[in-house]
């Protein structure tokens, strides 16, 4: 079943999610970056979750060590460490996601939903002259699913290349068996990143699809204390074991520097709280850079246009209890990652991934598929895994579709994002 996620301020609001594929923390024991014949061997994830009172115990005593040595912690970094922490991080003891994990996903959902992300990118790859050679890139693949979905439905296209950026091994291992066979068949390498900066720079027109990834970056959260004084919310140690957040007065580089970030912050009344990633900023101008000889993408993610103060939320239990059991997310910025493609890419939407779904073809897909369905519980199972992708009192409305555009094609009415005018300043290549 899919875990419930809660807003940390009023435990009234409930999403599926998905998470994080970036490393912040050492991770010099997995390779900078790891290519995969089609023709080897493929691997079988045998990862178990170990039980929570032989893990999470330990991650609280470093946890606890650090805050000690060093003074209370960054929000961003308690993130961090309950995530992708090398073995006690929540994304490194097995596979959290489908109907097996903790959570379940769009992808998991319905077929549907990487075939209309599919089509979308066929569109921009045809609106930008059909190049004969391009690559395409996920940000966080969990299990390979959405990749599979989306390869599936690119018969005509040639797939240079795979690229998966996944810092996770087990995760990396599911990965290989869902697709291998899959990028055999397209003639295109199956490589893996630790982190958008290691995906190479390329002449060729690049694809790429973001889905859950940011909304599991580490946040930093700031008050706005004074016209140009910001103070940092931090964890603090309580004792046995035990944090609390609370705010830190004295002023640090981060107070200073982070608000800078974006003109916006500068207008919140004094008192108000924001959360900011400078992960997600780096890491959608680096997706965009890759698209410097054209290319588009989507980011699917729960958030909204607009910044969030109150959104750091995890399953329905204390955020302190047993670091590393629980995925933690806060809502995506989208207006901020917009404002990060600046002079790289240009960025369309957000809109609602039921709007979204709905004018890429929803309907006829499914009534296709529900034809050629063999019994009436694959049909009834067809539908309400569209009925859930498109409900607006559910991931139809908390899920938001944002475009990232560059190159031929990047200009003029993108469907369904509307018209799109690129800036002086972004850059416009036509793709070979």
């Amino acid at each position: 079943m899919a875990a419930s996620r809660l807003a940390l301020a009023t435990l009234g609001r409930t999403v599926p999610i998905r998470g994080l594929s970036h490393v912040l923390c050492d991770n010099a024991a997995i390779p900078n970056r790891t290519l995969f014949s089609p023709s080897a061997a493929r691997l079988v994830s045998t990862a178990a979750t170990p039980s929570p009172g032989s893990i999470h115990p330990s991650l609280a005593q470093i946890i606890e060590d650090s805050i000690s040595a060093t003074g209370p912690m960054p929000v961003a970094r308690y993130m961090q460490m309950c995530l992708t922490h090398p073995t006690l991080g929540y994304y490194s003891q097995g596979d959290v996601f489908g109907k097996q994990g903790d959570f379940i996903t769009s992808p998991e959902i319905s077929q549907i939903f990487g075939e209309l992300v599919a089509i979308w990118l066929l569109t921009r790859w045809m609106a930008a002259g059909s190049p004969a050679e391009c690559r395409i890139i996920e940000l966080g693949p969990g299990r390979g699913t959405l990749m599979d979905d989306v390869l599936r439905s690119f018969q005509q296209v040639q797939i240079k290349s795979i690229h998966l950026v996944e810092n996770s091994m087990n995760m990396r291992k599911l990965q290989k068996d869902k697709l291998s066979v899959r990028a055999e068949l397209l003639g295109a390498e199956l490589c893996w990143e630790d982190d958008i900066d290691g995906v190479p720079k390329s002449d060729v027109y690049t694809m790429a699809i973001a889905h859950e990834f940011f909304d599991a970056l580490p946040v930093h959260i700031l008050q706005r204390m004074g016209l140009e004084k910001f103070a940092l919310t931090a964890i603090r140690h309580t004792g046995n074991a035990k944090f609390t957040l609370a705010l830190d007065r004295d002023s640090s580089m981060l107070s200073s520097l982070l608000p800078a970030a974006s003109s916006r912050y500068s207008t919140l009344p004094i008192g108000s709280r924001m959360e900011i990633s400078p992960d997600s900023s780096r890491i959608v101008r680096g997706l965009g850079e890759t698209m410097a000889a054209g290319g588009a993408g989507l980011v699917i993610d729960y958030g909204g246009n607009r910044s969030f103060s109150n959104s750091f939320r995890h399953k329905i239990v204390d955020i302190f209890d047993q670091p590393g059991s629980s995925d933690l997310t806060a809502n995506v910025d989208f207006a901020y990652l917009k404002e990060s493609l600046k002079d790289v890419a240009v960025g369309a939407g957000p809109i609602s991934q039921s709007t979204f779904l709905t004018s890429m073809g929803l309907e006829p897909r499914l009534s296709k598929l529900l034809a050629q369905a063999e019994s009436r519980e694959k049909q009834q199972r067809l539908q309400k895994g569209a009925d859930r992708l498109i409900d607006k009192n559910g991931m139809g409305d908390q899920y938001q579709v944002m475009a990232i555009l560059n190159g031929a094609g990047a200009q003029g009415d993108v469907y369904p994002f509307g018209t799109v005018v690129a800036p002086s300043n972004a850059a416009v290549v036509t793709p070979k």
